[in-house]
């Protein structure tokens, strides 16, 4: 147990103490059939992106189907986000990229519309929720959740009118600067896909290949946004995944914010494109971290 103020990075024996709220947290589970079991009951569960492999139709029912299995393990259900893998979520993008991403798909406005459905429906399940660049209170904790990454440099090397360029949230570091300048202040909670530059971002491993140098694939502008924050103002904890390599926690005393990195999975897309496939990390559990409610 680690216990950095009012949040702790506890197990899933932990003794449960009043007043605070057990989170249990994952990422990047890329479609991968990770038991039910392995997740310890919690007031709520916090998926940060990248349910799927590619986006494609049955894999988000497939994804959705699997979280909403697990919403009944928890108090107050789900908090999820999407990911750049999820990209038909990405309403902004998706109409234009579907025909040369996905051509064997039926996309249109309404099936998108559908697709949503099965992640947040009010009516069906007010226990599920997604959050698209937006603001929740769940249970006296107030969140903000953000599916946005920068641009690779595959799709930096791509024209600007590429519909391709920019689908799967996907964004350019101005759009970016743009889209994190709307993370409010005094959250208790900030759920981004994309970890901030230089915490918890290292990718030491491409195609199943350790590379040469490794490198730090985190956003620039979120980092940048989250030190232009005053202390008061800044998240406790911020969760992300997006880096398979870099799954931990880390707790940076200049910004005052309890940062964990939940990827599931190892692999990437380049092993994906040897004809490979993502596998569950060894001795893979979900984080688990209480939080008091009213510090």
């Amino acid at each position: 147990m680690v216990e950095i103020r009012d949040v702790v990075v506890a197990s899933a024996g932990t003794p449960r103490t009043p007043g605070w709220l057990r989170l249990v947290l994952v990422s990047d589970t890329h479609n991968v059939d990770i038991p039910l079991s392995l997740f310890p009951e919690g007031d709520l569960l916090i998926h940060a992106g990248d349910h799927t492999k590619n986006g494609l139709l049955a894999e988000l029912t497939s994804a959705a189907a699997w979280l909403r299995s697990l919403a009944a393990r928890f108090t107050y259900g789900v908090v999820a986000i999407a990911g750049n893998h999820d990209r038909p979520l990405d309403t902004e993008t998706w109409l234009q990229a579907a025909p040369f991403s996905q051509p064997g798909e039926p996309w249109n406005r309404e099936l998108m519309n559908t697709v949503h459905g099965l992640f947040e429906n009010p009516a069906l399940d007010p226990q599920c929720r997604l959050l698209q660049h937006a603001a929740a209170e769940v249970a006296g904790l107030k969140f903000f959740g953000s599916p946005y990454v920068g641009l690779t440099p595959r799709r930096q090397a791509m024209e600007p009118e590429n519909p391709r360029r920019c689908e799967g949230f996907v964004r350019d570091r101005q759009r970016l600067t743009e889209l994190y300048a709307d993370i409010p202040s005094g959250l208790d909670v900030l759920i981004t896909h994309s970890p901030p530059l230089g915490i918890l971002d290292t990718s030491i491993q491409y195609g199943g290949v350790v590379r040469k140098t490794p490198i730090a694939i985190g956003s620039a502008a979120l980092r940048d946004h989250l030190r232009r924050m005053r202390p008061a103002e800044r998240p406790r904890l911020h969760i992300f995944g997006h880096e398979h390599d870099s799954r931990g926690f880390s707790f940076d005393e200049e910004l005052g914010i309890l940062f964990i990195n939940a990827a599931a999975v190892n692999g990437d897309q380049g092993v994906i494109r040897q004809g490979g496939d993502y596998a569950m990390k060894e001795d893979f559990h979900p984080w688990v971290v209480d939080i008091q409610v009213s510090p």
